[in-house]
């Protein structure tokens, strides 16, 4: 006997082989000690489990203890660059595309920040309005205003907020954050990519001023498609030539800028720093109030803007608006859809580049605190943008306090700068949307290549199909197709069975997928290890996954076709080659059954009873230990029905070796080496059965010839 010392400080022994049972209950008595000693010291430690699981709920207590210097000075440079152009791109969403006061995308990008602070778990994160979601509350008050006449604005903000956060508080705290598991990579790359092509077309029609005149048409151009047959109609004779340049020279200049800065980043990380947006904005603001663009030139600015009812809370729940709830179900629903997917796509997105930890759940639950809590405000909708995030983290970002300066210096902009944002001329904004949608573009032909290179003609497929309904139909038509083509694509994976047909190498005792070594050996013979061996009468079938209701009645259908042809892989409409009646045994490799449900275990005791009356012999081998799988198949009926091994019923007992042994037998196989011992020996056994009744018949024969 040795021993020696664990890392916990406790002493492990260790036994030879020579004595199993004293080693089974030494090590038992082991394992017990173990989980007394850590259970005790659970206990013992309440209070620290409380404070190592509160970081869990609210993220901010995980970053706050190591927050340095270093991260808040890049923090509010972050916060700077992305404050100089997110507030004008919220008064933008705000009175253009959602059609409420200019207010409610003001208190959406200052509010949900801080919410967002405590209980966001993603340190790059911008949250705020968004252009997909501002479009949804603008259908919907066009459709509300359109019927009803006396209905504010305001309260058709308020509703939506507040029901699209209820929503997603609910499905966070149901932990339903696993349907965004749904989003594939390429599903995800194709919303990302078509919402950045978006933002260009849409951004290309303000910063050739051609907003007005695209209103005034007869005419209804609603799609991206139909707003690039607009541009080639009308532009080349419409537009306004000292927007476009203006528009132009802030284009070159932001690329120029944002290649050089690539560059020096580099050579110098401290270039990641440098707001180039910031200091276009600085300079747009300077020249506008200079030379008096919206005067001399006609380019439009942003303007004035009212800021009454500063510090009054609104309540969601009064019974005017309590009235519109059910009216705007469906587009409060919609908003909580695009929501979560756009900020799915952010987080996944943000924890890939970054290796962050995302969960989904949490987000949910932040999501719809942030929503719920800034509908006392009247706010817009807020959710992670990925555009705006991934400026934010470029720009040297390194917690959520980013964001948290963001809101500040909304809110000191909303008290004291608006004379400032009155002269930000409209297409700068345009002009920094439009370099953020390149930038949502640039990873697009390097997914592309590598999924050709794969062989990932599915997931091209499905990036494809985001991709071109987004842009020929709408936002809302490329998410939900696109989801329920993956739903699809899910269920279908999970109702196919993979059970496979085993074949021993010769001379060896391993187990090879019969289809897959015929069709390595037909590509590459000498890709294969050794040759198979066929094991007369006897049928090795491996079910390699968990048994449910979605994919017993497959397996069913997998199993004749084995039994017919040999193979899964082959059509069954094909004509049989092989006859049912040669299979005497069949051995089942549970050994990837990690689950089942008794719905599948009621289809698993069918294929088995069906055996059993063609006399054919069952063997169940590399069953899982897990009990709650062994309950179901004894009471499903599935275990009587199989054959069973001699097992002793007093092994790991402390008596001496001279005392009697009971013997009990076990449905269960160790292996399918096990099985087949089995197997051989009942053949061995049916062998002699009908030597003995040949030899019987020999006898009563010729005894029967004598007496004639």
């Amino acid at each position: 006997m040795a021993s020696n010392t664990s890392l916990l400080g406790r002493r492990r022994t260790s036994y030879s082989s020579t004595n199993p049972t004293r080693v089974k209950k030494s090590v038992d008595q082991h394992e017990i000690l173990f989980d007394n000693v850590d259970y005790n010291n659970d206990n013992l430690d309440d209070n620290n489990r409380i404070f190592e699981t509160v970081p869990y709920y609210l993220p901010c207590f995980s970053w706050l203890p190591e927050y340095t210097f270093n991260k808040l000075w890049g923090d509010i440079i972050a916060g700077i660059s992305l404050a100089s152009f997110q507030i004008p791109l919220a008064l933008s969403y705000t009175t253009s595309i959602a059609h409420v006061p200019p207010l409610c995308g003001l208190y959406s990008l200052a509010i949900s920040p801080f919410v967002y602070g405590i209980l966001g778990s993603v340190p790059q994160m911008i949250v705020g309005p968004e252009s997909a979601i501002s479009l949804v509350v603008g259908q919907a008050v066009e459709s509300i205003t359109l019927h009803k006449d006396n209905v504010s604005l305001i309260d058709i903000s308020i509703v939506i907020t507040f029901v699209s956060g209820a929503i997603l508080l609910f499905s966070g705290i149901s932990r339903f954050g696993f349907l965004g598991n749904v989003l594939s990579k390429a599903l995800l790359r194709g919303f990302i990519s078509s919402v950045g092509l978006v933002m260009i077309i849409n951004s290309l029609v303000s910063e050739l001023k051609l907003d007005k005149f695209l209103m005034s048409l007869p005419q209804h151009y609603h799609t991206p498609f139909e707003k690039v047959l607009f541009l080639i109609d009308y532009a080349p004779a419409q537009y306004h030539k000292p927007t476009a340049i203006f528009s132009g020279c802030c284009f070159i200049i932001l690329i120029v800028m944002r290649v050089l800065k690539r560059k020096l980043m580099k050579r110098h990380k401290g270039a990641v720093f440098f707001p180039d947006i910031l200091l276009v904005v600085i300079a747009t603001i300077l020249i506008s109030m200079k030379w008096n663009l919206k005067q001399r030139y006609g380019i439009s600015i942003v303007g004035d803007f009212s800021m009454d009812n500063l510090d009054k809370l609104k309540n969601p729940l009064t019974h005017s608006r309590r009235k519109l709830m059910p009216e705007l179900f469906s587009a409060s629903l919609i908003v909580a859809m695009l929501g979560f997917f756009e900020s799915t796509t952010a987080s996944k997105s943000l924890g890939t580049t970054y290796n962050l930890t995302v969960s989904s759940n949490r987000e949910l639950v932040a999501l719809g605190c942030i929503n719920m809590f800034i509908s006392l405000f009247g706010a817009l909708p807020s959710f992670g943008g990925y555009g705006r995030s991934k400026i934010n983290a470029l720009s040297g970002a390194q917690s959520v306090m980013s964001g948290v300066f963001v809101g500040i210096i909304t809110l000191v902009t909303m008290n004291l700068l608006l004379q400032f944002v009155h002269y930000i001329p409209n297409c700068v904004l345009s002009v920094i949307t439009t370099v953020i949608g390149i930038s949502l573009l640039e990873e697009v032909p390097g997914d592309i290549k590598f999924h050709l290179h794969c062989g990932g003609y599915s997931e091209l497929f499905v990036f494809a199909v985001t991709f071109g309904i987004t842009i020929f139909y709408s936002i809302e038509s490329g998410i939900c197709i696109g989801c329920v083509y993956s739903i699809l694509n899910i269920i279908k994976h999970s109702a196919k069975s993979r059970i496979q047909i085993l074949a021993r190498i010769a001379g060896t005792s391993k187990f090879t997928n019969l289809d897959d070594y015929l069709r390595t050996t037909k590509k590459n013979p000498l890709a294969v290890e050794g040759r198979i061996e066929e094991i007369e009468g006897c049928m090795i079938v491996r079910i390699p996954e968990p048994l449910t209701f979605t994919n017993s009645e497959d397996l069913k259908q997998r199993l004749d076709r084995i039994e017919r042809f040999g193979s899964s892989k082959i059509h069954p409409g094909r004509k049989s080659f092989r006859s049912k009646d040669s299979i005497k045994y069949v051995i089942f490799d549970l050994g990837g059954m990690t689950s089942i449900d008794s719905s599948a275990a009621q289809v698993l005791d069918e294929i088995i009873s069906c055996y059993k009356r063609r006399d054919v012999f069952i063997y169940l081998a590399n069953v899982s230990i897990n009990d709650k799988i062994r309950t179901r198949l004894l009471k499903a009926g599935v275990t009587p029905n199989v054959e069973r091994v001699q097992t002793n019923a007093n092994e790991g007992n402390t008596r001496s070796a001279c005392d009697d042994m009971q013997e009990s037998y076990s449905p269960y196989f160790d292996s399918i080496d096990a099985a087949l011992y089995e197997v051989e020996k009942m053949k061995i056994k049916g062998n002699n059965i009908q030597s003995n009744d040949s030899e019987s018949f020999m006898s009563n024969t010729l005894f029967n010839s004598s007496l004639v």
